[in-house]
């Protein structure tokens, strides 16, 4: 069911603060100033401030989700290719997404369970973890690729990725670097990531 205008704009503003500042930092007070509405209507559309948090950490899933599909006449080095520029783009236009991560899942156990409870052991999730493997293993198979577990090979492309934008309020500060600028420096360092993840693939047989 479509949401009214103010729910919409509630949830917007929690995403901008839970992401800001993290869940506890964040008060139903603190949305409902931003919005500019009373803290009871707040509770009214999502009840409980961890109810309005879990529809926006549902939300970046699906992003995620979105990030793994595969066409099926993808080949795995092109399917990669094609996940590192979703999921940098999912990143630079969720750019504090890395900072939410940090707060939410590695800094919270009980977040850490939700997230493997709902999402690694989730159909979904094994259903692309097992497509991706397949090919993998088939590309390792056939020679194109050097052995690599397919569990290393993900947190090489996506921990290169997240600290990119994690070290960015660094780029951006200590050299004082415009919007334009800092897109040319996320593109080149996507672009460099590319290189060292293939080179660092790439079979010695070929």
């Amino acid at each position: 069911m479509k949401k009214n205008p103010l729910e919409e704009q509630i949830l917007q503003t929690a995403e901008e603060l839970f992401l800001e500042k993290g869940f506890d930092a964040t008060s139903t007070t603190d949305i409902a100033k931003k919005v500019g509405c009373n803290q009871a209507l707040v509770h009214y559309y999502f009840r409980t401030k961890e109810k309005l948090f879990m529809q926006i950490f549902s939300k970046k899933q699906e992003m995620v989700f979105s990030c793994l599909k595969l066409s099926e006449e993808t080949d795995f080095q092109t399917a990669l290719n094609d996940f590192i520029d979703a999921y940098f783009e999912l990143l630079m236009q969720n750019r504090k997404l890395p900072f939410f991560i940090i707060n939410e899942l590695i800094m919270r156990d009980d977040r850490r369970q939700y997230f493997r409870k709902k999402v690694i052991e989730s159909l979904e999730y094994l259903k692309y973890y097992s497509a991706w493997n397949m090919m993998l293993q088939k590309e390792i198979a056939e020679g194109r690729i050097r052995p690599i577990e397919l569990a290393d090979l993900t947190l090489h492309v996506v921990s290169l990725l997240v600290f990119t934008f994690i070290s960015l309020p660094l780029y951006s500060d200590f050299f004082k670097k415009d919007e334009t600028e800092i897109r040319t420096y996320l593109n080149h360092r996507k672009e460099a990531i590319k290189e060292l993840i293939f080179n660092g693939i790439k079979s010695n047989r070929i």
